[in-house]
């Protein structure tokens, strides 16, 4: 895979990272040894961004980042947020931007992790009850200081990372991106593009789905966060299977898995997009991987986005910005 440089601010990496929610729970049990095993897998291959943002496990990624990475720091671009706490109860998350949650929060992933800065920090998400601009300006201290490299925002309307960006450049938008979900197009990235911004394209595969592994919702283990994605309810995951017969068969004629080919649309999208998918399977990430070399025509492009119009997505998420990744 060739290296390029992830926005105009932004360090240099491979075009498709590995994301860690699969490694931590997200898509059923697995344990730190596979998770480690995975991460170093992909370090061998050339995949060098590693996001450690998953769900509400971040500090279990980060120890997993953190131990799989001991000895290779030099070979990584690592990716992790500040910005959530505990919700009142103990019961999931909520968003907290305040500069001395945020400052705790990154030095508490410093020493998870074991490495003296963080590559690229994204403010997890904003904070209604804080102005961006003041968790922005915390995060510009993080970078003065020497902890932090790059910022990153997720979660962000396109006005929000106008007035962050104004505040500090923003290096990365994370934000959920693929062809069964595409809300970004229509503010965001736009914006991310005024300003040189890269975007991070989170659930690339569509949470498994544009896999074509998954056709009943009885394929997902107990625990599995996709049965709170309405888009994996009985009664809407059939009619988005009929989707995916027309990709099915483009990817057979280019002899290609459909995995890789939701990629390879991706990132045929623009330069500044990098897709993060997460798995555990070695054989996957080395497909994944290989989506970088499939080269799409700009018909094949515009085709594949119409066969999944954003109104036929049965339980798809309302228009507006995607919301915080966690």
């Amino acid at each position: 895979m060739h290296v390029r440089k992830l926005g105009d601010a932004g360090p240099a990496s491979k075009p498709i990272g590995l994301g860690t929610l699969a490694l931590t729970g997200g898509s059923g049990p697995v344990d730190d040894a596979t998770g480690i095993e995975t991460i170093r897998f992909a370090l061998d291959i050339g995949v060098t961004l590693i996001d450690a943002v998953a769900g509400d496990d971040v500090a279990r990624a980060e120890r997993l980042v953190g131990r799989a990475v001991a000895g290779r720091r030099d070979e990584a671009v690592i990716a992790t947020s500040g910005g959530f706490r505990p919700a009142h109860g103990g019961l999931g998350t909520r968003l907290d931007g305040t500069p001395g949650h945020l400052r705790r929060s990154c030095d508490a992933s410093l020493e998870r992790l074991g490495v003296d800065h963080i590559d690229i920090y994204y403010l997890a998400g904003v904070d209604p009850g804080v102005p961006v601009e003041e968790s922005m300006g915390e995060l510009a201290g993080l970078v003065a200081s020497g902890k932090v490299r790059w910022v990153g925002l997720s979660g962000a309307s396109a006005e929000q990372l106008r007035r962050a960006h104004a505040v500090h450049p923003v290096a990365a938008l994370a934000a959920e991106y693929s062809l069964w979900e595409r809300r970004v197009e229509a503010e965001c990235l736009p914006a991310a593009r005024e300003r040189g911004i890269a975007v991070f394209a989170c659930r690339p595969l569509g949470r498994g789905f544009l896999t074509g592994r998954i056709r009943s919702a009885a394929q997902l283990a107990a625990g599995d966060a996709r049965h709170g994605d309405p888009r994996f309810r009985p009664e809407n995951l059939p009619g988005n299977v009929r989707l995916l017969r027309a990709a099915e068969e483009m990817a057979a004629h280019r002899d290609v898995g459909l995995a890789r080919l939701a990629l390879a649309w991706l990132l045929c999208r623009g330069d500044d997009i990098t897709p993060v998918p997460s798995t555990r399977d070695r054989l996957h990430l080395e497909m994944n991987a290989a989506a970088a070399e499939i080269r799409l025509t700009a018909a094949e492009c515009d085709h594949l986005a119409a066969l999944f119009p954003p109104a036929s997505i049965a339980g798809a998420p309302p228009p507006g910005p995607a919301p915080p990744r966690g």
